[in-house]
């Protein structure tokens, strides 16, 4: 995984951002670790809590070709 691809979310992580829902990795941590967020289709992004961005693991996502 890279920076800017596409993912889809295999496991929900909080109540706002579920299972199913595709978003875009911003940073690499390291080889397992992601800084990623998600877009709703009028532009903005989605909020949970205060937060825009989100800390994902590899193994809650998949890439999407």
């Amino acid at each position: 995984m890279q920076q800017y691809q596409v993912f889809e979310l295999i496991r929900d992580i909080n109540p706002a951002i579920t299972k199913g829902m595709q978003g875009v990795i911003l940073e690499v941590l390291d080889t397992a670790n992601y800084i990623v967020e998600f877009v709703k289709d009028d532009g903005t992004n989605y909020e949970y809590e205060g937060e825009f961005t989100f800390d994902v693991k590899e193994s809650d996502i998949r890439a999407i070709p």
